[in-house]
């Protein structure tokens, strides 16, 4: 080859190196910028915090034996509070496991208005002690799950309870009902107080 050819195979090399590495270096680049957020259309998961619709409602807190009426004749309260543990629970939330303390008590609904009242899905939250710490729930009740709906006159009931050891006294539960995209139909309840 002469020396030309030599020249020429060189500069070729260099070019495709340079070309190579810069390429390699804007796709790490490009790689390495946060992702934009997913349009509606390309997330179908309402789940997620971000894409959940603001309710529009204010908070409401209420003591542990008062019942909360939402208005139009729905309400909810809180009854048959009770201590218990649960042999050889365990709290995966701290991974403590053996005889658990709880405690459990029933929600209950009625529609004392003149229209069936949704209440779709419900999601809840519980906790325990002073200062407040948040509690898991070892869903032990004979009936957990809440009604889909209530029709007029009609009332319903589930059971719910959270770990908590006997010297927790402060409690604090949250409950809100959604619809199957997640929109809140009623302003979130939170009932506070202290339990035996």
């Amino acid at each position: 080859m002469t020396r030309t050819g030599w020249i020429v195979a060189a500069v070729g090399t260099a070019v495709a190196l340079i070309i190579g590495f810069g390429a390699g270096w804007w796709a790490r680049q490009a790689s390495s910028e946060p992702p934009e957020p997913p349009s509606a259309a390309q997330n179908p998961h309402p789940d997620d915090v971000e894409d959940r619709p603001e309710s529009g409602f204010d908070a409401v807190t209420v003591d542990l034996d008062e019942t909360h009426d939402f208005g139009d004749g729905f309400s909810i309260g809180l009854s048959r509070f009770e201590r218990g543990v649960e042999e050889g629970g365990v709290d995966p939330s701290t991974g403590e496991e053996g005889d658990l303390p709880y405690l459990s008590w029933t929600v209950e609904l009625a529609n004392e208005g003149t229209e069936t009242v949704p209440t779709g899905l419900v999601t809840r939250s519980c906790s325990v002690g002073d200062p407040l710490r948040e509690s898991g729930s070892p869903v032990l009740g004979d009936s957990v799950n809440p009604p889909d709906s209530l029709a007029p006159g009609q009332s319903g009931s589930w059971d719910e309870d959270c770990w908590a050891d006997e010297d927790d006294r402060q409690i604090q539960y949250t409950v809100e009902f959604h619809d199957q995209d997640f929109v809140p139909l009623y302003p979130p309840v939170t009932f506070v107080g202290t339990v035996d």
